[in-house]
């Protein structure tokens, strides 16, 4: 045999490290790597997190403008509550009744407050009075 044996049919070469790999063997012993089974590559996700993101964007907005609407007061009238009285008739009339002349209460005004701790003058008007 020569120095250089020959290669078993069915071996590879590693991908990643170079080293043989047995026709048995689908992973690489020395480095780990994956010499005859096929790593799928994960799938692209930005599209699909994108996606969802506006999603929650547009529902947040759409909270926002619906909690905006409903606790808005100026779009709304106001609540007020209106009650009207039954109408009342008058009673009948039964002899036309004569009441006394009224004299009107002569136009008495309260004398003016002084501001406390002052004394008016001893024979003094006190201000607007």
């Amino acid at each position: 045999m020569s120095a250089e044996t020959a290669a078993a049919p069915g071996t590879i070469d590693c991908p990643r490290c170079g080293r043989t790999v047995a026709p048995e063997q689908d992973w690489c012993l020395a480095c780990g790597a994956a010499a005859r089974t096929r790593v799928a590559p994960t799938p692209n996700w930005r599209l699909p997190v994108a996606l969802l993101g506006l999603l929650v964007a547009l529902a947040g907005i759409a909270l926002a403008v619906a909690f905006v609407r409903i606790t808005d007061s100026r779009d709304t009238p106001s609540q007020t509550i209106t009650t009207t009285a039954p109408a009342v008739t008058p009673p009948a009339a039964t002899a036309p009744a004569t009441a006394a002349p009224v004299t009107p209460p002569a136009a008495t005004q309260p004398p003016a407050a002084t501001p406390p701790g002052v004394q008016p003058a001893p024979g003094s008007t006190p201000p607007g009075g």
